[in-house]
């Protein structure tokens, strides 16, 4: 009963639990979903406030600009920047009257502020003056100190061309508004946008722009197009792209722009960041009951799993106890039946009872007998058992040492089968030595023949040479001339250039002082120097003729005297000094040009010496292992310039069977790699060494082509051993012995290595050599153990 209660007790619990796990759960998942949608808003919100610190940082660029240009005047000219300067300075007078330029007194819309600049043109940078008789009282008193050309505009000068009543344009297709509406200002400066803009009309195209021109013809129209071309009042049509930079009109007003998008960026960068924090702050809060409510999980989960245990042990007990009781039952029949019988069996035992009393006397008299002889036996039991451990312990060194020797004998015979092995391939290989040395004399034979054909052609070319290097000489004589001949030619050109540029540079003076002569005359004296120009009588040229033969002769004169130098003594032995010395600098220079010449001359000969013969042998081994890896075909190495190897390049040219000779960039990828590996094999073949690595140079083969390589690469055995990185399995299957690099735990790498004598017919390793070396050492640590414990 305790135990079904106590099951029944589990039961209650674990489903309570299962209960509380289950709300726990979904309260964990629902976190996990609001938290996950909390950092995804985080996400977007810093992807918005990036975006916005982008548009920021641009903007704040881009009005640096303007305000630079702003503040260097840009696009003003000189003079009104000078008059500007000045009116600032000036306290009263006219130059006080001026306000400023047209651009500073309109404010145009962003969007129609490029138009506004295309409308006004070379008005934007006019001058303002408050009043005509102001712009009178300026031009008489500064009117001839201006430093550039300056526009000048009065607040109430000017004809009156405002818009006119009778041309009212607004309603008609195409047409955006008159230019003055879209400009603001101070209500001085109104009149003047009604006079600079009151009859400009923009419309939405060039095409529009026309038609009206021509139907309001003679009203004194202008009109700009949305694209920027303007139709002028007198016909003049303007087109094209405006200036780069933009107008001050436009400038300002790009400026004005910014600073209220900088502004409307900050207030929402400032919010941006206000919900990053607040989103921050609420993640955080989140990540806490998420990571609450897990513990809480995980706690359920354990109580849960400690309930199940606990349910399924009482399940147990319940059921074993079950299984006690009804054999309880069959057990307490069965005894009252042998209760029964006991007590028939007992009025016998009675009887019997003093019988046996009557012989115990006897036989405890021989059970005292039998207790001594007893304990003799046993002493002798423990004596046999003892010896029988001392031969258990001698068994077990026994069987340890076979093992030892054993897995040593193992070992030796693996040994003597790699020895035999390596008897038997050097065997493989001496043959295949004394085949190759067979088929070199034979080739060498075959070799010294054409070497005796090309000893003999030689020596015909090398009288063809003669002359040929003969006629190149006479050649560079002839270019060397002709060479001294251009620059002779090309200094006496640059000499007259440069007086020819001087005469000009002179006349230039000279019509420039005739100019300035011409103007002081005209303005000091009221002379015309063209009036002045008549016929000189004989006499005036006799006169004339006298007064520059004087003038000459008193220019010679004082030239001749000049200035007396007294350290001109001294200067002409110094002078005399130095010529001596680099006289003799000259000529230990000129010697060591001439043998530094003559030592390139000869290293330049044994170099092209030593590279026709290199090339010479890398291009039969080239063209040899082309074959051998194409399966055919032919190549070549081609120098592009012969006549100086040194500086000339090389070409290779490779026909692959069925296909037309063409150069290396020509090729395939396939190609490329086994054209590049038979050249780089023909170079190591010139001058092998015992070791090559090749990393993945079988990338771009398929599985004819590896089969080919790997025979190539056999070739090379006799001398070179190669290392191979490479993810062919064909590759693979060639190589003697593979390593590679594994992580059977996280963070752990082991390296692996495995030999193919190592694998049995059926693809399982038998012993790697790591393993093999691990189980030696593990066997020598035994052994030593064993001997220390057989020394102890």
């Amino acid at each position: 009963m305790a135990v079904a209660s106590e099951l029944a007790s589990l039961t209650e619990r674990a489903g309570c639990v299962r209960l509380e796990l289950e709300r726990c759960e979904s309260h964990w998942q629902a976190a996990r979903q609001k938290l996950a949608g909390l950092e995804a808003q985080q996400q977007r919100c810093q992807r918005e406030s990036s975006e916005l610190q982008l548009r920021q940082a641009a903007a704040r660029e881009r009005a640096a600009v303007l305000e630079e240009l702003e503040q260097r005047q840009e696009g003003v000219g000189a003079g009104v920047k000078d008059l500007l300067r000045r009116a600032q300075e000036a306290g009263s007078g006219p130059l006080s009257e001026i306000r400023g330029i047209v651009a500073d007194a309109l404010q145009a819309q962003f969007e129609f502020a490029p138009l506004i600049d295309i409308a006004l043109g070379q008005r934007a940078d006019f001058a303002v003056v408050a009043s005509t008789l102001a712009l009178t009282q300026l031009l008489e008193s500064h009117g001839g100190s201006m430093s550039g050309r300056v526009g000048l505009l009065a607040l109430d000068g000017g004809r009156a061309t405002g818009p006119s009543g009778s041309v009212r344009l607004e309603s008609t297709p195409g047409v955006v508004g008159r230019a003055d509406t879209f400009v603001e200002c101070a209500v001085d400066f109104v009149p003047l946008k009604r006079r600079l803009l009151g009859r400009t009309w923009i419309v939405e195209t060039l095409t529009v722009a026309l038609e009206l021109a021509a139907s309001a013809a003679g009203e004194g129209l202008s009109f700009v197009a949305r694209s920027g071309e303007m139709v002028a009042s007198d016909g003049t049509v303007y087109v094209g792209p405006a200036l780069a930079s933009g107008g001050l009109v436009s400038r300002r007003s790009e400026l004005r722009d910014l600073a209220d998008r900088m502004g409307e960026l900050t207030v929402a960068l400032a919010a941006q960041q206000q919900l990053a924090e607040q989103l921050a702050g609420q993640i955080e809060s989140d990540a806490a009951d998420v990571q609450s409510l897990g513990t809480e999980r995980e706690r359920l989960q354990a109580a849960a799993a400690d309930l199940r245990l606990l349910t399924g042990a009482a399940e147990e007990r319940s059921a074993q106890l079950n299984s006690q009781h009804a054999g309880l039952q069959v057990e307490i029949t069965g005894s009252g039946q042998e209760r029964d019988e006991a007590a028939r069996s007992l009025e016998r035992c009675r009887g019997e009872l003093a019988e046996v009393e009557a012989s115990l006397a006897d036989a405890q008299a021989s059970l005292a007998h039998d207790e001594r002889q007893g304990d003799h036996l046993e002493r002798q039991r423990q004596q046999r058992i003892r010896e029988a451990t001392l031969a258990k312990v001698e068994l077990a060194k026994s069987e340890q040492r076979l093992d030892h020797l054993q897995s040593r004998l193992r070992q030796l015979q693996q040994d003597q089968d790699e020895r035999q092995r390596a008897v038997t391939d050097g065997q493989t290989l001496l043959l295949r030595s004394a085949e190759r040395a067979r088929e070199a004399e034979r080739l060498i034979l075959e070799a010294e023949s054409q070497i005796a054909e090309l000893f003999l052609q030689k020596e015909s070319m090398a009288s063809e040479i003669v002359g040929l290097i003969e006629s190149r000489e006479t050649l560079r004589t002839r270019r060397a001339e002709l060479l001294a001949e251009s620059q002779k030619l090309r200094a006496a050109i640059r000499r007259l250039e440069t007086e020819l540029h001087a005469e000009e540079l002179s006349a230039g003076e000279i019509r420039h002082e005739r100019g300035g002569m011409a103007d002081r005359l005209r303005e000091d004296y009221n002379i015309e120097l063209s009036e002045l120009e008549h016929k000189e009588t004989d006499e005036e040229q006799h006169v004339r003729a006298e007064v520059e033969e004087e003038i000459a002769s008193l220019r010679r004169k004082i030239t001749n005297t000049g200035s007396v130098n007294l350290e001109a003594l001294d200067e002409l032995d110094s002078l005399e000094t130095r010529f001596n010395d680099l006289s003799t600098q000259f000529r230990d220079l000129s010697g060591a040009k001439n043998s530094l010449q003559q030592i390139i001359e000869k290293i330049n000969v044994d170099s092209r010496r030593l590279f026709s013969e290199t090339l010479d042998t890398v291009r039969g081994h080239f063209q040899t292992l082309f074959r051998k890896l194409f399966g055919g075909g032919q190549a070549d190495i081609i120098i592009e310039d012969e006549v100086d190897i040194l500086e000339s390049g090389l070409e290779i040219v490779a026909r692959p069977p069925g296909k037309e000779p063409r150069s290396i960039s020509l090729l395939s990828g396939g190609e490329k790699t086994l054209t590049c590996v038979a050249l780089l094999l023909a170079i190591f073949r010139s001058k092998p060494s015992p070791f090559c690595v090749l990393d993945e140079v079988d990338a771009a083969l398929d599985e004819a082509n590896i089969g080919r390589f790997v025979a190539v690469l056999q070739e090379f055995l006799a001398w070179t051993q190669f290392i191979v990185v490479t993810h062919s399995k064909k590759t693979m299957t060639c190589a003697g012995a593979l390593y590679g690099v594994t992580m059977q735990e996280s963070g752990i790498s082991k390296r692996v290595s495995v030999r193919f004598e190592d694998v049995s017919d059926n693809g399982e390793i038998l012993r790697t050599r790591d393993e093999s070396a691990e189980a030696e050492a593990s066997a020598s640590a035994a052994a030593t153990e064993q001997d220390e414990t057989q020394a102890a």
